[in-house]
């Protein structure tokens, strides 16, 4: 059997946000086994965030990264342009460097002792998918054969203005995550979950071509809606795939950017869909698409 793309293992954090956001300088001792020191909090989730994935086990050295985020780390760049420009004062070193979001890249390497090249991608609507595409594409060039590919969203005090920054209602409900997947190319096994493809569409009518062009089994195929898709057009889109069933991930989760990292990991943990596919489709406000799909083979 030829080598596919596995994803090996899941690994999550996601915490809804009510008051100041939290310290988690504690949990990311508890996870990683020592302190991280000097490092903000959104480096401090990615570490969990990825450490959960990998567990006990140790990823290859030349182990790729490719991390996502629409905002980065907006906590450390407010505390730095506060000290620049409130206070005229030079920065902290090490916080200036953390303002570059691919530092976060380098500690998850640092941690695991990696060696692999490092990619870190932002975007309003897309910025998971976009990750995975990026991982995809280098797997499929035969540029990585192991990789970890993880989404991350986090938020800043106070949390009335961090609202206002998101764009939700001031009563909205927010949330922080850190979602992982541990990829790697070879030869699927029972049990195992096979990321099949992640594609891109300038506008609606080439991302349902390439849906209805799949002819996905309608009885072993999911669809699941991404945030910044209508519930309308993901009705319409279902039907005209002709997939018969949905998969409702988001159900009761808090607003943050990244929500369709947490898609697979749910999927995967979902009993009664062993054998089934899903499509994740998601769309922006400039008619712009993006799906990724995966299959779990049989146990």
């Amino acid at each position: 059997m030829s080598a596919e793309i596995i994803i090996r293992a899941f690994g999550d954090y996601y915490a809804p946000v009510g008051g100041a956001p939290p310290d988690v300088r504690e949990l990311s001792k508890q996870t990683l086994g020592k302190q991280v020191r000097r490092v903000g909090r959104f480096i401090q989730l990615a570490l969990i965030g990825a450490a959960r994935c990998v567990g006990a086990e140790t990823p290859p050295a030349h182990t790729a990264i490719y991390m996502s985020s629409r905002r980065g780390d907006l906590e450390t760049n407010i505390e730095v342009l506060e000290q620049l420009f409130a206070h005229a004062q030079s920065p902290k070193p090490l916080s200036f460097i953390n303002t570059v979001s691919n530092a976060s890249c380098y500690y998850v390497a640092r941690h695991f002792g990696l060696h692999g090249r490092s990619c870190f991608v932002t975007g309003v609507c897309f910025g998971f998918e976009m990750a995975l595409q990026a991982a995809l594409l280098d797997f499929q060039a035969g540029q990585v054969s192991s990789a970890l590919a993880g989404g991350l969203d986090t938020l800043a005090a106070p949390l009335d203005v961090d609202r206002r920054r998101l764009g939700v209602p001031a009563d909205a409900a927010i949330g922080e995550a850190s979602h992982w997947l541990w990829l790697e190319s070879r030869a699927p096994a029972p049990g195992d979950m096979v990321l099949d493809a992640v594609e891109a569409f300038a506008d609606r009518a080439a991302a349902l071509a390439w849906l209805k062009g799949k002819r996905f089994d309608p009885e072993k195929t999911l669809l699941a809606a991404g945030q910044y898709l209508s519930p309308a057009d993901a009705a319409a889109a279902q039907t005209e795939a002709g997939i018969s069933r949905t998969f409702a991930y988001r159900e009761g989760r808090a607003h943050y950017d990244g929500q369709a990292g947490a898609a697979l990991s749910a999927f995967k943990d979902e009993p009664s869909l062993d054998g089934c596919t899903l499509a994740h489709l998601n769309g922006d406000t400039e008619g712009r698409y993006a799906v990724f799909v995966a299959r779990r083979i049989r146990a």
